[in-house]
């Protein structure tokens, strides 16, 4: 029965990066429905295999790792359209979904990392706990951290790496299309 889970699992993260990414030209739900239900599918399969943590955390990562793409991929189009178009209201909703789909896939990520590896995150020298691995997250990727949550192991820090310069990425894009908006208005 895990098998046949695990098979399923495998076939539905394949289909629903296919199938999600068939239609280019929408890129709306390209940028903020496909990142969401990766994250969702990534999330399900970890609670779904948790016997099995390297298959659930493996498809877990993948899925988060598409999610993180997907939300970056098309957002600067998205932010970049002029207001009248989009409104201004839109644009602030755009916004969050995009930093709420960006965070999702990076904790599912790291906390995937933290599964199959427990020592990828430490705490006190102690293995890190799920709470601590978003809590690490989100300081992160809006700062630089405390340093009470620390990358124990080489994946740990490639993973810091990524979660850092998501933020860095995601308040580049974020200003660079607000700055554009100023200027054309």
């Amino acid at each position: 029965m895990r098998h046949l889970l695990l098979v399923a699992g495998a076939g539905g993260l394949i289909a629903a990066a296919l199938w999600l990414g068939a239609d280019r030209g929408d890129r709306l739900s390209h940028t903020l429905v496909r990142p969401a239900v990766m994250a969702l599918l990534g999330l399900l399969l970890l609670v779904l295999l948790g016997d099995e943590p390297r298959w659930s955390s493996a498809l877990a990562a993948a899925a988060a790792a598409v999610g993180l793409w997907e939300s970056y991929s098309g957002v600067y189009q998205l932010l970049y359209r002029p207001v009248a178009r989009t409104g201004p209201v839109a644009q602030v909703r755009t916004t969050g979904r995009w930093l709420f789909n960006t965070l999702g896939n990076l904790v599912l990520l790291n906390l995937s990392a933290q599964l199959v590896f427990p020592r990828t995150f430490e705490w006190r020298g102690l293995p890190a706990t799920a709470l601590d691995v978003a809590y690490f997250t989100l300081l992160t990727f809006a700062s630089g951290g405390y340093g009470d949550v620390i990358p124990g192991t080489p994946l740990g820090k490639v993973l810091a790496m990524v979660t850092s310069l998501s933020g860095l990425l995601f308040a580049t894009i974020l200003f660079a299309a607000l700055f554009h908006r100023l200027r054309a208005e």
